[in-house]
């Protein structure tokens, strides 16, 4: 069932800050995601702007994020992103095709 944006959303937020070790809280997660991000690729970030550079990031595997075209898709159901029951050839696609983009704006939007 496709849930409204808002509450996907959410979703991914858990998500995410899931694959970060326990014993930290939502806010230390996402600020170790940032500071590594800026460690690691915010030399991009002029070349690309901030979205493009943190999705050419994660698409590295620099989280430990599903990055089959399957998985992609499946996460996005699980989600709520998308109702499973009405998923056709060209929106998995669609799907797979925007996911690094689409995973950097959720953590690039994300507030803890």
């Amino acid at each position: 069932m496709k849930l409204h944006h808002t509450e996907y959303k959410k979703n991914y937020k858990t998500f995410v800050l899931n694959t970060i070790e326990e014993g930290q809280t939502d806010a230390e997660k996402l600020q170790h995601i940032l500071d590594r991000f800026e460690s690691e690729y915010g030399f991009n970030v002029a070349r690309l702007g901030r979205q493009g550079a943190m999705a050419e990031w994660l698409s590295g595997l620099a989280l430990d994020l599903p990055f089959y075209h399957d998985e992609i898709v499946q996460l996005a159901v699980d989600m709520g992103s998308v109702d499973g029951d009405s998923l056709t050839d060209r929106l998995r696609d669609r799907i797979a095709d925007n996911y690094w983009s689409f995973m950097a704006n959720i953590i690039l939007t994300m507030k803890c």
